[in-house]
């Protein structure tokens, strides 16, 4: 896939993810309007906004070939976040749900989650991706079946599989847990997409709850205003690197480390020049740069 067309493989790939799943649901489709597509798509947005945010202290994953414009970075954002919770229903459809038991308690649970989570990034980062479930759940006053979680094992798949060396993509540095690797993930993070299907369903059925009671122009127009204002901490904390970039008169072998490790073009210069203790990035980040243009 030639060119910047490539920067554009994520969305392009699960935008026909989305489709086969929607023809395969086609007899009863769990997203049968406009209006539920928009619903969803919106509330999947703002569902992962709330991880970028978080990721903000906890550095986790990182973001390589982001567009120089804050603008169409944004749109890329969330063109790609709305994916999330419409491929989660597709697949899930709309099962049925018990009530919730012990609804404070739960909301007290995952509020403590996300404080640990934060207070204690380096130790405590697998509660970032399982605090939204007893909240959601809370909120929405009904619990998720637990048969379902296996599902979130072929949708991480698709996930990373998808991403797999894409220009414009993500990486991970997650403490104790960096090798070994099924492409950009590692092995134990699969782990994390059990509980994170659970949490992306009790994530719809608080929409669910919510939607009869919210104007759905509004609530879109909030969400976009919530993602731009994301973007920017994102943009100085998380994004790592930008394209396209010029690449006439830059020497060969910064244009190859850059094509290797996608950590843009202005640090590829800086390594081709002054060896890798050029780079003042996170440890982590630069450990992946080197593994990156050793192994390929």
């Amino acid at each position: 896939m030639p060119g910047e067309l490539d920067l554009l493989r994520f969305p392009l790939a699960w935008a026909g993810v989305l489709v086969v799943l929607r023809l395969w649901r086609r007899r009863d489709p769990p997203l049968a309007t406009v209006s539920d597509w928009l619903w969803c798509a919106g509330a999947s947005v703002l569902f992962w906004d709330i991880f970028e945010l978080v990721n903000l202290r906890l550095r986790d994953w990182w973001y390589t070939g982001v567009s120089p414009s804050f603008v169409w970075s944004g749109v890329f954002g969330t063109v790609s976040f709305a994916t999330v919770l419409p491929a989660v229903r597709l697949m899930a459809g709309r099962p049925v749900l018990a009530p919730a038991q012990h609804r404070p308690l739960r909301l007290v649970l995952g509020l403590a989650m996300l404080a640990l989570s934060l207070a204690f990034p380096r130790v405590a980062f697998p509660l970032a991706w399982i605090f939204l479930w007893p909240i959601c759940e809370a909120l929405a006053g009904a619990r998720v079946p637990l048969r379902l979680a296996p599902l979130g094992l072929v949708l991480g798949l698709l996930w990373e599989s998808l991403n797999w060396q894409c220009p414009r993509g993500w990486i991970y540095t997650v403490p104790h847990f960096e090798h070994p690797k099924l492409f950009e993930m590692p092995l134990p993070g699969y782990l994390g997409y059990l509980p994170f299907m659970l949490e992306a369903l009790a994530a719809l059925a608080l929409v669910d709850r919510l939607r009869p009671r919210l104007n759905g122009a509004l609530a879109l127009c909030g969400v976009l205003a919530v993602h731009f204002a994301v973007n920017l901490p994102a943009r100085r904390v998380t994004d790592l690197s930008f394209a396209p970039y010029q690449a006439s008169g830059v020497p060969e072998e910064a244009l190859r480390l850059e094509r290797r490790t996608h950590m843009g073009i202005d640090r590829a210069l800086a390594v081709q020049r002054r060896g890798w203790g050029a780079l003042a990035d996170d440890p982590a980040v630069v450990r992946v740069w080197i593994e990156k243009a050793d192994s390929r």
